[in-house]
């Protein structure tokens, strides 16, 4: 499961929606309720990442940051020396001053301007990023098995929702999908028993962020 293309979640979303023909809801539609979902998970459980960097040029005075590329939320740099061996940790700002330690800003790590590195160094930054964006049909996920499970959920939830507030997208997907077996009293009750899966979803998965 983990892994899979966009094309690959596409159809289990349209599996679970009921509607695996596509007559509700344009492919379009779909992937824009599954990059919603990784948004959506996104903001509670972010993914474990880290960037190492290596540093050919002394840190100091006016050159004291480096790009962030592989980690969003960094919790914990640590510094190396040339030959591996490990020299120190370096304390995030807490809030009294430059000085104090490092700052994010623009995915970019600030150093205090008072500190120096002389390189060749190498930088472990420990962190959190999003899982990415998926924009072609070929595209991979990077998501866990968790993750997509999440999304799926909401997906479902969210499509539902729409169907509540659209008569005729729901008498749609009532006779193209084959569905009507389904009120438009059931569909209520089914989006609200959607709403607290993805409630139940939030507790199950969320993770705490590591600030040190």
């Amino acid at each position: 499961m983990a892994g899979e293309t966009l094309s690959a979640l596409r159809t289990s979303v349209r599996s679970d929606l009921r509607d695996p023909n596509g007559a509700t809801w344009s492919d379009t539609e779909v992937n824009d309720l599954i990059n919603s979902g990784i948004d959506w998970v996104n903001g509670f459980y972010p993914k474990e990442a880290i960037q190492t960097t290596a540093v050919t040029q002394p840190i100091s005075g006016a050159v004291n940051s480096i790009a962030l590329t592989t980690v969003s939320w960094p919790f914990r740099v640590d510094v190396y020396d040339s030959s591996g061996q490990y020299r120190e940790s370096l304390l995030p700002s807490s809030g009294d001053g430059p000085d104090s330690g490092w700052e994010l800003h623009n995915n970019i790590l600030f150093f205090p301007p008072h500190y120096s590195l002389v390189s060749p160094a190498t930088l472990k930054i420990f962190g959190y990023s999003g899982f990415v964006q998926l924009s072609t049909s070929t595209a991979t996920t990077d998501m866990d098995v968790s993750a997509i499970s999440s999304v799926r959920v909401w997906a479902q939830a969210e499509a539902f929702n729409r169907l509540l507030s659209d008569r005729v997208a729901f008498q749609q997907w009532q006779v193209q999908s084959g569905n009507s077996d389904v009120s438009a009293l059931s569909m209520n009750q089914i989006a609200l028993s959607n709403q607290a899966r993805v409630r139940r979803e939030e507790a199950r998965l969320r993770r705490i962020r590591r600030i040190g």
